[in-house]
């Protein structure tokens, strides 16, 4: 991952004109995806004035993919702000292993970045202020004490990617007064995030970043135009209620569906709630369609705790007949992509 680093700054610095980044894959084929120096320069801009101080960049942690949006992203940011980022190997629990970590120091009198080994000194002196988590990873910390209690060092803290869970949500408000969680909204096609929704009692808009517009189109689904989109019309398969020309808010993914006896079951939507019924951690289960020679497709629950059958059932018998899982399936681990998003596997 270091290497790979070094590269793309290197890249960076001698005036590469594009770079390519690659789909997830979360709602269909991998699609390769090409911006241009000018649309990630402002990327990175946009970001550091809707959620930082612009006279004083933080240093980051990078904890993502680098192939990826996310963690590609937060390279060219440390590049564009001129600020010192720490690189960890993205793990499930990124925060339990800062042992392998790098610091890359920019030099200002040289402009470039100099590699240095994780020490005490050094993580005193360039200590990071933020960092971005996949919801998955952010439940995994939460999870485990000596994790958790190092969220409080961060001044802020981006969230990208699925739902949080309201449990979640109320936890970060709770435990962790003097930090700022944002949750994030964008994808590969828009360079990263280009929304965020400061995670505060009561609050359910997403306040674009400056420089986006935003519309929807006749089925409800944002589009938005900025420098990444070339300021051509984009449209994401995401249905959302415009309360302002800045802000939004989010009520579903519209293409995450099953279909089952004809009518359209919103999967994030079903596991926000079944986790509500269980108690369980979104990302500890999911849902997925499977083939049904009568209703089509038969919503089916894949978790990892294995509690008896009827327990499960009975916790989820306040659910429409139609959105009760009609089979339940008990796996090791919840399969993910590379981006930490969850695979809805049908047959894992």
């Amino acid at each position: 991952m270091l290497t790979e680093a070094i590269d793309i700054l290197s890249a960076w610095r001698n005036g590469e004109s594009a770079f390519t980044l690659t789909t997830s894959g979360s709602t269909g084929e991998p699609t390769p995806i090409t911006h241009n120096r000018e649309a990630l320069t402002w990327s990175a801009m946009s970001t550091l004035h809707a959620w930082y101080n612009p006279t004083n960049p933080p240093i980051q942690l990078c904890t993502l993919p680098l192939n990826k949006a996310g963690g590609f992203m937060q390279l060219i940011r440390a590049a564009v702000w001129q600020s010192s980022i720490w690189i960890t190997p993205p793990t499930s629990n990124p925060l339990s292993n800062l042992d392998a970590a790098h610091l890359l120091q920019f030099n200002r009198e040289t402009k470039q970045f100099e590699t240095r080994p994780l020490s005490q000194d050094f993580w005193n002196q360039y200590k990071p202020t933020t960092v971005s988590l996949t919801p998955m990873q952010l439940s995994l910390i939460l999870n485990e004490p000596s994790s958790a209690s190092m969220l409080s060092d961060f001044e802020v803290v981006l969230i990208g990617g699925q739902a949080l869970s309201a449990e979640i949500e109320q936890r970060l408000i709770t435990d962790y007064p003097n930090t700022r969680f944002i949750h994030t909204f964008g994808s590969t096609e828009t360079a990263s995030h280009f929304a965020g929704r400061e995670i505060t009692p009561d609050n359910s808009d997403y306040l674009i970043a400056p420089g986006t517009q935003i519309k929807t189109n006749q089925l409800g689904e944002l589009q938005i135009a900025n420098p990444t989109t070339k300021q051509a019309w984009l449209t994401l398969h995401d249905r959302v209620t415009i309360t302002a020309p800045n802000r939004f808010q989010w009520i579903e993914r519209s293409n995450l569906y099953i279909n089952t006896g004809g009518v359209k079951i919103a999967i994030e939507t079903l596991e926000s709630q079944i986790a509500t019924l269980t108690h369980w951690p979104l990302f500890s289960f999911y849902i997925a369609g499977k083939s049904h020679p009568v209703y089509g497709e038969q919503i089916t629950l894949f978790t990892t705790h294995n509690q008896p059958l009827p327990q499960i059932q009975a916790a989820l018998s306040s659910l429409n007949k139609l959105e009760q899982p009609k089979e339940i399936v008990f796996i090791p681990a919840v399969p993910t992509l590379s981006n930490g998003k969850i695979y809805r596997n049908p047959n894992p």
